[in-house]
């Protein structure tokens, strides 16, 4: 396997976890029990997951 193949894996794998991340957020966080700070916190956090603004792949992946 070569280098891109295996980023290619890699990248495959982090989209599955993404989607399950998703799928148990909805599972997990009742949000009729939340209140409204918190649901903006959650919000923001989601947001700032799904636009990247977290620690990003590549800046820890060892080269």
């Amino acid at each position: 396997m070569n280098e891109n193949e295996t980023l290619n894996a890699i990248y495959q794998e982090l989209k599955y976890i993404h989607k399950k991340v998703d799928k148990l957020e909805t599972i997990m966080v009742p949000v009729e029990k939340m209140t409204k700070e918190d649901k903006n916190d959650l919000d923001e956090a989601i947001k700032e997951y799904r636009t990247g603004n977290t620690v990003k792949f590549r800046d820890i992946k060892k080269d």
